[in-house]
């Protein structure tokens, strides 16, 4: 029973939002807590056309727009504020633990 990899997203706006940056900082102090591939990362750039489309695709998937900013984790509204360190750790163990327990893969 291993653990599935996890796929994280912030919606974000690269240029000049603080909270923006805070969580995508936040996500790359946690990175390095947990094994190579098992969590991979992106930031949904709603200041480009690339992103906007992802935010319209997130917003079907998720049953409502994410805003900005928040995280979406394995195609769920995981957050729709900017989390502390700890919490956002043990959503994307949970979401890694979910395979061991039967949950969605």
């Amino acid at each position: 029973m291993g653990k599935r990899r996890v796929m994280v997203e912030i919606i974000a706006k690269k240029k000049g939002c603080m909270m923006c940056d805070l969580a995508i900082g936040i996500l790359e102090e946690i990175a390095p807590e947990f094994p190579t591939g098992s969590l991979q990362w992106q930031v949904v750039d709603v200041g480009s056309r690339q992103g906007i489309l992802r935010q319209e695709a997130l917003t079907r998937i998720c049953g409502q727009r994410p805003v900005v900013p928040s995280i979406v984790m394995d195609g769920r509204i995981a957050f729709d504020h900017i989390p502390d360190m700890e919490a956002l750790s043990n959503a994307v163990r949970e979401a890694a633990d979910a395979s061991s327990f039967g949950g969605p893969q």
